[in-house]
């Protein structure tokens, strides 16, 4: 029997997840199976000090996989990571946890970021930081 579930932010991408399910005998129907949303969703790390943190985050704000993406990300970390708060840079740990089309969207201001996002104080900073690009060249900045 092939049981067909949406996946969190999936539905609005169209993504479908397929799996094949064997029901023991005398299931008459088929057990519920809880939805994995994607996105805010992370495995907890371990404890690490705010210098580790920093790196951390510099590492994954460069290398996003989407030169959109990385070049917004990476000029923030170069202009704003430096000063970011223990508390700004946890935050900044659960946005990228995100889609990066969508947090590029979201900080572009293409659609419309969920509210948990858009209460974080470095994502009005992202934001803002974003707005400020134009239409000058950006390149990645140097380590």
């Amino acid at each position: 029997m092939r049981v067909q579930q949406l996946f969190g932010l999936g539905a609005r991408y169209g993504v479908h997840r397929t799996a094949h399910v064997q029901f023991p005998r005398g299931l008459a129907s088929a057990p519920t199976i809880p939805a994995t949303p994607i996105g805010l969703q992370r495995k907890q790390r371990a404890p690490e000090d705010t210098h580790t943190m920093r790196r951390r985050l510099l590492y994954q704000m460069r290398k996003r996989g989407i030169l959109e993406t990385d070049l917004l990300l990476s000029t923030f970390a170069s202009q704003h990571l430096p000063t970011l708060s223990r508390d700004e840079l946890s935050d900044l740990d659960v946005l990228l946890s995100n889609i990066d089309w969508d947090i590029f969207y979201w900080a572009t201001n293409k659609t419309q970021a969920p509210k948990e996002v858009s209460d974080m104080p470095v994502f009005q900073k992202l934001k803002e930081h974003a707005a400020k690009r134009g239409s000058t060249i950006v390149r990645m900045p140097d380590l």
